[in-house]
């Protein structure tokens, strides 16, 4: 991934990383991913079904959702609709803006053209290609101008809390938590796809559509992306990865890594080693 650009100065938004506004159109079905990173989006015109986690949500104009550090996500567009969207995507002191994720927000007239403001901001201070970066001749000014409004933009969010009620209640997102939920109280465990649609009094085919149309299809990959999010947990409260790996139900430590390593982008070890650090020098 290429580097985002990072603020020189106090901000708890920590670094901009991409940009961009699309229309998507009918029968749009992104396959979803999971980063590092904070993720809004925002929904202008039309609709979209987004699903993160457990959650199913149905967005329209004027919707925002944040997508938490490691929380996969996925957006789609059902036939004979549309949407028009705004994504940014950034890093962030995360214990300010944990409220954040939690469901979708409404945004007034008044926040959309707060927003609306930010990406024109970005738009002018940085190079915008997809990707935020500096640009040739700096405009440091400009720069902290667009991170303090971006800030103000999601401290508004909170302190207003203005939540709407876009969660989706279809027979398909119903079992879809379910399933997750079995996921989640046997993440201890070694689980094939059809021991985990028994477990939930569904077939595997039917689990198997399921998940097809709230992430990128595969059971056990969405299962192991679980067990990575609270192996993450277990090795920054100072497990060491061989007890991780046993206590998440993996086979043996190696495999462990080949799977942390893929969803996470290192090495649990190397990640375990730099929450050290990053708690040392905190203390």
């Amino acid at each position: 991934m290429r580097s985002q650009y990072m603020p020189d100065f106090k901000c708890d938004v920590k670094g901009l990383v991409t940009a961009f506004s699309e229309k998507i159109k009918d029968g749009y079905n992104f396959r979803g991913e999971m980063h590092n990173f904070w993720e809004l989006v925002c929904i202008w015109e039309g609709k979209a079904i987004v699903s993160e986690d457990d959650r199913v949500y149905e967005l329209g104009a004027g919707n925002v959702i944040f997508h938490k550090p490691m929380e996969f996500h996925k957006i789609r567009v059902e036939k004979g609709s549309y949407a028009r969207m705004m994504v940014i995507s950034f890093y962030a002191n995360d214990s300010a803006f944990e409220r954040l994720g939690d469901g979708v927000f409404e945004l007034d007239a008044e926040k959309k053209n707060h927003l609306e403001e930010v990406f024109s901001l970005i738009e002018e201070y940085f190079d915008l290609n997809f990707y935020v970066e500096q640009k040739a001749e700096p405009d440091p000014v400009g720069e902290k101008i667009t991170y303090l409004n971006f800030e103000l933009f999601l401290l508004s969010i909170l302190s207003a809390e203005s939540r709407s009620n876009a969660r989706q209640s279809s027979q398909s997102a119903i079992n879809y938590k379910n399933i997750i939920d079995v996921m989640k109280d046997n993440i201890d465990k070694n689980l094939s796809a059809s021991e985990i649609a028994a477990m939930c009094n569904l077939s595997e085919s039917n689990v198997k559509k399921i998940f097809a149309k709230y992430t990128d299809g595969g059971v056990i990959k969405h299962f192991n992306r679980l067990k990575i999010k609270r192996a993450m947990r277990l090795l920054k409260a100072g497990h060491s990865v061989s007890e991780t790996s046993d206590m998440l139900g993996f086979l043996n430590p190696s495999y462990f890594a080949v799977v942390f390593q893929r969803e996470a982008g290192e090495l649990p070890s190397h990640y375990r080693q730099s929450q050290r650090d990053k708690w040392r020098n905190l203390t």
